[in-house]
């Protein structure tokens, strides 16, 4: 597997973004709110991947990615709160105001 030549997709009709490795699927599921907004709800990393850095590269590309389209995010899920708070001069025009990290 090489990681680096893989890179993270939307999916806008199942609400997540995804990054299939093999036959695996790693994914962050969200929410679409009132406002546009996204809320981040789960990341779910299939334990074969485990340890090989595939979350957080899912979560960096998805937050690039809803960076580049002008949208806020409420993160919800442990594992998305977690990197962001490792990154938060990155990302933090891109978290609604009020949202807890």
């Amino acid at each position: 597997m090489d990681l680096a030549q893989l890179k993270t997709q939307i999916n806008l009709e199942e609400s997540r973004f995804e990054l299939v490795i093999d036959d695996y699927l790693a994914k962050i599921d969200f929410k679409k709110g009132s406002k546009g907004q996204y809320y981040m709800v789960h990341t779910e990393v299939p334990e074969a991947l485990a340890n090989q850095g595939v979350g957080h590269k899912l979560v960096r590309e998805s937050l690039e990615w809803i960076e580049k389209n002008g949208i806020k995010i409420v993160p919800l899920c442990p594992f998305v709160r977690s990197y962001l708070k490792e990154n938060l001069e990155d990302y933090k025009e891109i978290i609604e105001e009020g949202s807890k990290l």
